[in-house]
């Protein structure tokens, strides 16, 4: 795959994340610190890092997904200040949107 396909699968793939994670923070009870657009890219932009980076070190998959799903509760937690079930539910909200975009958008053919 060309590098150029490469970045536009991973900007398409942000955009979506942000709306999604943009509409978990507007469904999810309470004000949480970032709850705008630009906030919710910044959210979504650090999930990808924290869960691309640790995937890169940590060469065991169910390992290296726990390790990472848990730095991205911590990181949900720093970024809209809510506590540790706070960041759960959060996580929750977002997979349930990013799951039904998988199912209503049509797959990219890069």
């Amino acid at each position: 795959m060309s590098l150029a396909k490469e970045v536009l699968g991973l900007v398409v793939g942000w955009l979506v994340s942000t709306i999604a994670v943009w509409l978990a923070l507007k469904v999810f009870p309470g004000r949480q610190k970032r709850e705008d657009l630009a906030g919710a890219a910044l959210t979504a932009l650090v999930g990808a890092v924290i869960y691309w980076v640790i995937h890169a070190v940590v060469k065991i998959p169910f390992v290296g997904g726990v390790v990472a799903f848990f730095v991205w509760l911590y990181a949900l937690r720093k970024l809209q200040g809510v506590g540790w079930l706070g960041a759960l539910g959060l996580a929750i909200l977002i997979w349930i949107f990013n799951g039904l975009f998988s199912l209503l958008l049509p797959t990219l053919k890069l």
